[in-house]
């Protein structure tokens, strides 16, 4: 690890750029606003007077319609993510393309789920993320394939991704599951960051635990689906993503010994998920995304200590990542709450949000 002067030199630039992007995050007072925000042209106005004001002019300004929402809040994603590319040391490019890859993945993600329950690219589009190797031109030509197997076939040639596609390919044609195609791109992605995270836990330790911390969450949130819908644990194990902070024996316990999802939640003592439990058996309508944020909120806490007290290393680009993503997904539960059922209370008790 890098430290004074040499420190100084390599990270001086990229990390005063994070920290001057992170200070543009929305901070507490803005979203408390925005969550006791009385209706959407209200969450609109506020956020128009913040960094999202040149995307929300992008498709409307401040008569911007509710279903293009989501399309500036993409924009202002795909920019900032973007940024971190070109601000990183050379050296950490390759780290950083790794990482914000699980972008790429998310669009690759979507369309697979389109492509199989027959939706149109305009159903998807407000969702994609406009940047990288699948950016909106590339999802929409892959689109005007006729199958899951022509999309992932189209997406795969000359790409990066091409191995994570085939098992994608390979899984889709075994099972006719678009879940379970999905399943395997976040393993067969996650697997292929294992060297980066090998690579980080020698220089940058706290860096690898976050990368660590979002594998926590791909599994947590597929076994509590697995629990809900009364599977067996040997009926997801395939499934699971290894190498993060907790190992699958112990995710296999914790599974095998909860009778249901609340109890699940309850046992995994890495993450305090108990106010999420409370407002999940609370809740009319039991949505597993109550238990999402709650871990979302974990590792946006851990990310912003990260950005907060981290000088001149590789973790205030990393923290920075995630804090965005975070922001993006806070927001569009924020805008959408009534449509996942969540009441103004239900999500306020949820969202963390802590940046001064």
């Amino acid at each position: 690890m890098l430290s004074g002067t040499a420190a100084a030199r390599h990270y001086g630039y990229s990390s005063a750029r994070a920290k001057a992007m992170g200070s543009k995050l929305i901070d507490r007072k803005t979203m408390n606003d925005i969550i006791n925000a009385k209706d959407i042209s209200t969450i609109i106005a506020i956020l128009f007077h913040g960094e999202f004001k040149e995307d929300i002019e992008e498709f409307g300004g401040l008569e911007i319609k509710n279903e293009l929402i989501d399309f500036a809040l993409s924009k202002n994603l795909a920019k900032n993510v973007g940024k971190l590319v070109h601000i990183s040391p050379s050296t950490e490019r390759k780290l950083i393309r790794a990482i914000v890859g699980k972008w790429d993945i998310y669009n690759v993600k979507l369309l697979v789920e389109a492509k199989e329950r027959h939706q149109s690219y305009e159903a998807i589009a407000r969702y994609i993320i406009d940047y990288g190797r699948y950016d909106a031109t590339a999802a929409k030509e892959a689109m005007r394939e006729e199958s899951v197997e022509g999309l992932l076939s189209k997406l795969m040639i000359n790409s990066p991704y091409a191995d994570i596609l085939r098992d994608a390919l390979e899984s889709y044609k075994k099972s006719k599951s678009g879940a379970e195609a999905i399943a395997t791109i976040d393993k067969s992605y996650f697997k292929s960051l294992g060297n980066v995270i090998v690579g980080l836990r020698v220089t940058h330790n706290e860096s690898a635990r976050i990368i660590k911390m979002d594998i926590d969450m791909k599994n947590i949130l597929y076994m509590l689906k697995a629990k809900h819908m009364e599977l067996k644990f040997s009926e997801i194990s395939g499934s699971m993503i290894e190498r993060g902070n907790i190992g699958l024996p112990e995710l296999e316990q914790i599974y095998n010994g909860s009778k249901d999802v609340e109890t699940m939640a309850l046992q995994i003592k890495a993450y305090d998920l108990k106010n999420a439990v409370d407002v999940y058996k609370q809740s009319k309508v039991k949505q597993l995304l109550v238990f999402e944020i709650g871990l979302r909120n974990a590792i946006f806490e851990r990310s912003m200590s990260l950005l907060r007290h981290s000088m001149l290393t590789f973790g205030t680009i990393l923290a920075y990542a995630y804090m965005k993503e975070i922001e993006i997904f806070t927001l569009r539960v924020l805008i959408n709450s009534r449509i996942y059922g969540l009441s103004k209370e239900e999500t306020s008790r949820l969202i963390v949000w802590k940046t001064e």
